[in-house]
């Protein structure tokens, strides 16, 4: 914003204010990422900057020595609990001075101190930038450096336009020192920084033809240059090589990466990645906004759209499964935008007037909608701030990464090796350089070699077997299970066991049962007597072969209601009988999801194991040995829900979700989601002509308690009457305690996996599948709560023979988007949209062709269960017929 009022907010008190407010800005958020500060050491990235940081170390390639200097300084300040929460702090600190500068920057833009609030509590509250102003990272000091750049170059072009030059270039120097010490941080700043200098030539054009105005910008470049004696200073021999320096600072391994995939390919994921950070008014803001400056000021739109554009299309067209984080100098960019309209409400109306229209007062009602947005936007600004809230707290008080860590270090064997990949290696590392942890073991970091990576744990494998115990963290199924080892769990680690296991851990409840005669089972351990719907519930399970097996044993464990109905979903551990050897003890740990739908109460968790042909049974006729009563409470997590609907009940729960699964074939399942306070109550499901579909009971929940009831129809029902009394029929229910329901759509899935993520809706191809071609399906997800493990999203198309088995198939396993956002950035309500493209085989039978889906655990390789019991472990997604 350029002009007459633009000088409104020059100079005197309202200059006084808007400084305030900055600084009001900047204690605020220090404050709000504080309060949701991640606790302590966290893993990949995160754990490399935590112990490098503390030990003033080189990270990774380009080496960051500018964060690690600014890091170390953090790491000694005398605050918090660990040198990992104080680094943690040093991002927060970062992030909060970002946001306040997008706020003076706004503010001398736009003339507009609501302006300013609207840009600073858009970025604030970016999921993205919150969830990395919270943690150790090196995105924050990033957007920092892209902040004071749009601050320095608009400052100046602000002096060029109104013919003073107080000071001379001193706001050219800044954007040097800024855009320096930036691409000395971090590299990628160079496209953004390519703009910003376009934008300086095109506002102040005497540059070029002015020289003698070089010389104290180019002096501002020395502290980017001095940066990197750091470099060779702490990194070792290898990087006092001119070579070895050069290697590590230009980042040469990871070259290959850059401009890898195809932008029209990759431009499916904008929506997603935009969506995934702001609300959809806000992103419609922006959109504004950019419309009302290529009508206003088409420079100041080449600096904000073309950065935004350059900048997208660098981390779209970048190989790495970090896009989320990589555009955080383009979210700088946009929410600048999100402010134009603050400024250009009085403009607007005099360009509008200027057209002499004979519509009266046109001009007027123009810049009332400027200013009826600008105030809508702030609104949506502080709606995706108090949204993403929940998640931030709650993730400030998980310890995941700790509890792993300890328990690992624990129970690791004396002297032993941990493998370990990236994700885990970090943490480990900083436990044990920084805090001293277990310095008898050795941590090593099983780093790729140019070979299928499942090959390479193999071998470092066989490297450390000989000489002292082994510990993994990854596990790959084929190929380890062609090793003449057992991998006995450890947590969720590994164990290598190159001998057998002859007795039971002591810390096991003993247990004598016998199943079949054939499997003794010597005793458990739960994680907890206690649970939730969807919550796992862990077992880990002692038991011996009582003689040798013939044939593979799977083993199960199981919650069962009162009435004898299976309420529950795992992963069945299966053993070939090579694996096995009478008197051998094997430890099993087996993760139980009770059913998103299971009702509170208790059931009885038991145990079972059976073979191809069917179950064992015991000489008592009992296929299965109880454990434990197991109290299952209910949900303290707010279910995410497609429809969200809202009855209240005058004396039970209050409806707050409707959502529907269309993909079992003759039949709707309804999801009806409630919250208390309430006392049990009776509910009915009627069609459209008022008939009785179906009638159920919904629990009694105290405040903060959550409740998922699912009825299976051939069709959806219309409406949803609850009778508080208890008596069902009631002919004339009032308003409140009656509700109509939407209807499904067309692709419409609910299906809940585990704790962790809702797919929501399936969109495949339209007509048959074409040989020889490239077919996508588009899965769409909801994750349930903010998620910390790296989820696999598997897609598969096969076609099936009369009899079921295969004749073709194509398969796609990514993290989802493409692998742009890792299913561990996601938080409550983060909508993915994750696009499967797989190539139809130019000589296919002419045999239908079956869509699945399967999701696991990265590292684990274990899947996360769906909890709809009418589905099987892989889901259908539908089913095409292959073209002749």
């Amino acid at each position: 914003m350029r002009g007459a009022e633009a000088q409104l907010v020059k100079g005197g008190s309202r200059s006084g204010q808007g400084g305030a407010y900055a600084w009001i800005l900047f204690f605020a958020f220090v404050a709000l990422y504080v309060v949701t500060l991640l606790p302590g050491v966290l893993p990949a990235d995160s754990g490399e900057f935590q112990w490098v940081a503390a030990r003033a170390d080189v990270a990774h390639p380009p080496g960051y020595p500018l964060y690690s200097m600014a890091g170390w300084l953090f790491s000694q300040v005398p605050l918090g609990p660990t040198a990992a929460w104080r680094v943690n702090l040093f991002s927060a600190v970062t992030a909060a001075a970002t946001v306040a500068l997008v706020f003076s920057t706004v503010r001398e833009l736009t003339g507009s101190i609501l302006g300013g609030w609207a840009a600073a509590l858009t970025l604030g509250s970016a999921t993205t930038f919150w969830a990395t102003a919270t943690k150790t990272s090196i995105r924050p000091l990033t957007a920092f450096f892209a902040a004071l750049c749009f601050y320095a170059v608009t400052r100046h072009a602000s002096k060029v336009e109104e013919t003073e030059r107080p000071g001379g270039d001193r706001y050219l120097v800044l954007f040097s020192l800024a855009l320096s010490l930036g691409i000395t941080h971090h590299p990628s700043l160079a496209f953004p920084g390519a703009v910003f200098v376009l934008y300086l030539i095109l506002v102040d054009p005497a540059l070029l033809r002015q020289p003698d105005r070089w010389l104290k910008p180019a002096v501002a470049l020395l502290p980017s240059v001095l940066v990197f004696v750091y470099l060779p200073f702490r990194g070792g021999p290898r990087l006092a090589t001119v070579s070895g320096f050069l290697d590590h600072v230009l980042a040469r391994g990871f070259s290959g990466d850059m401009f890898a995939l195809g932008l029209l390919d990759r431009l499916v994921l904008l929506p997603t990645l935009l969506g995934f950070q702001f609300n959809w008014a806000l992103v419609a803001g922006a959109f504004l906004g950019a419309m009302l400056l290529l009508w206003e000021d088409r420079r100041l739109a080449f600096l904000l759209i073309g950065s935004f554009l350059v900048h997208t299309a660098v981390t779209l067209t970048y190989d790495a499964p970090q896009t989320v984080e990589y555009q955080m100098p383009a979210y700088v960019s946009l929410v600048f935008l999100v402010a134009v309209p603050f400024g250009y409400a009085s403009s607007v109306a005099s360009r509008v007037s200027a057209f002499e229209s004979p519509v009266p007062g046109l001009g007027r009602a123009a810049s009332l909608i400027c200013r009826i947005a600008g105030i809508a936007l702030l609104a949506a600004a502080v709606i995706n701030l108090l949204t993403h809230l929940p998640s931030y707290r709650a993730l400030s008080g998980d310890h995941d990464t700790r509890r792993y860590v300890q328990s690992l270090l624990r129970d690791a064997p004396e002297d032993a090796v941990i493998l370990a990949n990236w994700h885990w290696f970090t943490p480990l590392r900083y436990a044990q350089q920084v805090e001293g942890a277990r310095p008898d073991l050795l941590v090593d970091y099983v780093a790729p070699r140019g070979e299928p990576l499942a090959e390479t744990w193999v071998h470092t494998i066989e490297e450390h077997i000989g000489d002292r115990p082994v510990v993994v963290v990854r596990f790959f199924e084929p190929e380890y299970g062609a090793l003449p080892y057992s991998f006995e769990p450890l947590g969720e680690a590994f164990l290598v066991r190159s001998e057998p296991r002859t007795g039971i851990p002591r810390d096991l409840v003993p247990l004598d049962a016998a199943l079949g005669g054939q499997i003794e089972v010597l005793g458990y351990r739960l994680s907890s007597e206690e649970a939730r719907p969807a919550r796992p519930l862990t077992v880990e399970l002692a038991w011996t072969p009582a003689s040798a097996p013939t044939t593979e044993i799977a083993v199960f464990a199981q919650l069962i209601g009162p009435e004898g109905a299976l309420w529950s979903t795992a992963e069945d551990p299966r053993h070939s009988p090579e694996e096995l050897l009478p008197g051998e003890v094997v430890l099993e740990r087996i993760v139980v999801y009770p059913r998103l739908h299971a009702s509170p109460g208790p059931y009885s968790l038991v145990v079972g194991a059976y073979l191809p042909e069917g179950r064992l049974t015991t000489n008592g006729g009992s296929d299965v040995v109880p454990l434990a009563t197991v109290d299952l409470q209910p949900s303290i997590t707010r279910p995410v829900s497609r429809h969200p609907r809202l009855l209240r009940s005058s004396e039970g729960p209050s409806l707050i979700g409707v959502d529907y699964d269309t993909g079992v074939a003759g039949g709707v399942r309804t999801y009806l989601h409630w919250t208390g306070p309430g006392e049990s109550t009776q509910a009915e499901l009627r069609g459209e002509h008022n008939d009785l579909v179906s009638v159920f009971q919904v629990p009694s929940l105290e405040r903060g308690q959550y409740a998922t009831v699912a009825v299976d129809r051939p069709d959806a029902p219309a409406r949803l009457v609850v009778s508080p009394d208890g008596k069902p029929g009631r002919q004339t229910p009032t308003v409140r305690e009656s509700v109509r329901l939407p209807s499904p759509g067309s692709v419409e899935r609910y299906v809940p996996f585990g704790d962790a993520l809702v797919l929501t809706s399936v969109h495949g191809p339209a007509g048959e599948l074409e040989p020889g071609s490239e077919v996508t399906l588009s899965l769409r997800f909801r994750a349930q709560r903010p998620l910390q493990r790296d989820y696999i999203v598997s897609t598969s198309l096969t076609g099936l023979n009369p009899d079921g088995t295969w004749a073709w198939r194509a398969s796609h396993d990514t993290v989802p988007g493409l692998g742009a956002v890792p299913t561990l950035k996601w938080i409550r309500g983060s909508t993915v949209l994750d696009p499967h493209r797989m190539g139809i085989p130019q000589d296919v039978p002419r045999v239908p062709a079956m869509g699945s889906l399967l999701i696991y655990d990265h590292f684990t390789q274990r899947s996360l269960p769906n909890l709809d019991e009418r589905l099987e472990a892989t889901v259908r997604l539908g089913t095409w017929g292959v073209s002749q």
